[in-house]
């Protein structure tokens, strides 16, 4: 069968779901324009760096909000067309959540517990995506078991973590950032480090281990949730 390219079936989203997503793209963008325009005017180098990172976070996050669009067109009549737009408005609620509030408002550096509940959340809405990404690859040899399909969805939830610990740990290694809090800086200004041996490195540690620890937690929680509703739904 010849690949073909499909028109976005944009009609198929419902309509307030389509609303949050115009509502979460256009803030990405202007988050990148307001951060590219940032660094253009400040006149110091280390500050206009942090503006361009978190400019091109924004194009990429805005990209990201286009994921159940790109599966539409790009599927091929594959399973991957089946996964639903409610998919779509999780990410793009975390996205909106994690950029908008976490970084441009400064939730993040002004509170501690923001990161935690941010992993918590991501952890949540990675395995309910992954329990019904689970039921429908299975989808053709007949129905997918509870188990199966709720063990699919902690295991997809938590490689979601690792791969975010990966690109946090990347960022800070090619770009500078600290966004695993394993030097001095603004990022750290809230921490005591004497209750972490007074070492950042160990407080970098200490945040990696909490994050993966409150992504796991989120995605029981997240596991058990789809259990019960998935019961309800067909019993």
């Amino acid at each position: 069968m010849a690949y073909k390219i499909k028109k976005d079936p944009i009609n198929q989203i419902p309509k307030l779901q389509l609303v949050f997503w115009i509502i979460v793209r256009i803030a990405m963008l202007i988050c990148a324009g307001y951060s590219f325009v940032s660094a253009a005017k400040s006149g110091d180098a280390e500050v206009a760096h942090a503006h361009i990172v978190m400019g091109w976070e924004s194009i990429f996050c805005w990209i990201f909000t286009h994921l159940w669009d790109f599966f539409q067109v790009l599927g091929n009549g594959s399973f991957i067309e089946e996964v639903p737009p409610l998919t779509q408005t999780s990410l793009n609620a975390i996205i909106f959540i994690g950029i908008v509030f976490g970084s441009y408002l400064g939730f993040f550096d002004r509170f501690t517990w923001f990161d935690e509940l941010m992993h918590c959340l991501s952890g949540f809405v990675s395995a309910v995506c992954g329990y019904d990404l689970a039921v429908i690859i299975q989808r053709k040899k007949g129905q997918c078991a509870i188990t199966l399909a709720a063990m699919f969805g902690i295991m997809f939830a938590l490689s979601i973590a690792v791969g975010w610990e990966f690109y946090e740990f990347l960022m800070d290694t090619l770009h500078g950032t600290n966004l695993q809090l394993a030097k001095e800086g603004a990022e750290t200004a809230m921490f005591d480090i004497s209750k972490y041996r007074g070492e950042y490195g160990y407080l970098g540690l200490v945040d990696t281990m909490t994050d993966m620890m409150m992504n796991t937690i989120g995605a029981i929680v997240g596991m058990i949730f789809m259990i019960i509703y998935r019961k309800k739904k067909h019993g």
